[in-house]
C-alpha cells in the first residue's frame, strides 16, 4: 500500500519543489527589474526537466518493478509537469496580487522596447495591432499563457526523458542479407 501511494505522491511531491524553485525564480526576475515572461524568463528553462527527472529517478529507486514503459515514464514526467505549471500559476497569482508587484507594467514596458526595434520590419499595421493587445493585456492573461506555454514544453521534456530514462532499450537485429 505504501508503494501505491509514493506512485501517486511522488510526482505531485516533485512539481510542487519545481514550483517553488519556479517562484523564487519568479521573485529573482523581478528584483532584478526583469519581466517574468519576457526575454530573461528563459533562463529557467531547466527547472521543468530537473523536477520530472529528479520524480522519475526517485520513482524507478523506489519501484519493486524491474523496468517502466516509455508511456509510464511519460505519464510520470506530464504529472510532475502539470502541478508545477498549476502551482506556480497559483503561487505567482497570489504574489502579485498579495504583494502588489508591477510585472504587468515591466512586460509591457519590454514588449514595447521589442516592438519599437522590429517596427521598420513589419508593417505599421502589425505594429499597431501589437500596441492594442498590449493595451488589454492583464495579469490572469499571462499567467494564463505561460500555463499553457509550461504545459507544452512539459510534453516535449516528458517525451525526451520518457526516452532517455526507460530501462528496456531497443534491440539491434543483424539483418541476414
Amino acid at each position: 500500500m505504501n508503494i501505491q501511494m509514493n506512485k501517486k505522491i511522488t510526482p505531485i511531491k516533485y512539481g510542487f519543489f519545481g514550483a517553488i524553485i519556479g517562484t523564487v525564480f519568479f521573485f529573482l526576475l523581478v528584483l532584478s527589474g526583469n519581466s517574468p515572461w519576457g526575454s530573461s524568463s528563459w533562463m529557467g528553462c531547466w527547472i521543468p526537466g530537473m523536477s520530472a527527472y529528479f520524480a522519475i529517478k526517485t520513482m524507478q529507486q523506489q519501484s519493486k518493478e524491474p523496468e517502466y514503459s516509455f508511456s509510464s515514464l511519460f505519464r510520470i514526467g506530464m504529472t510532475v509537469h502539470f502541478f508545477q505549471a498549476l502551482i506556480y500559476a497559483i503561487l505567482t497569482i497570489l504574489i502579485i496580487y498579495l504583494f502588489s508587484i508591477q510585472v504587468l507594467e515591466t512586460y509591457k514596458a519590454e514588449m514595447l522596447a521589442n516592438a519599437e526595434q522590429i517596427k521598420t520590419v513589419f508593417s505599421s499595421e502589425m505594429y499597431n495591432q501589437l500596441l492594442v493587445e498590449l493595451k488589454y493585456i492583464t495579469v490572469a492573461t499571462l499567467v494564463f499563457w505561460d500555463f499553457i506555454y509550461k504545459l507544452t514544453g512539459g510534453i516535449l521534456v516528458s517525451l525526451i526523458l520518457a526516452g532517455f530514462l526507460k530501462n528496456s532499450k531497443p534491440v539491434l537485429r543483424k539483418i541476414d542479407e
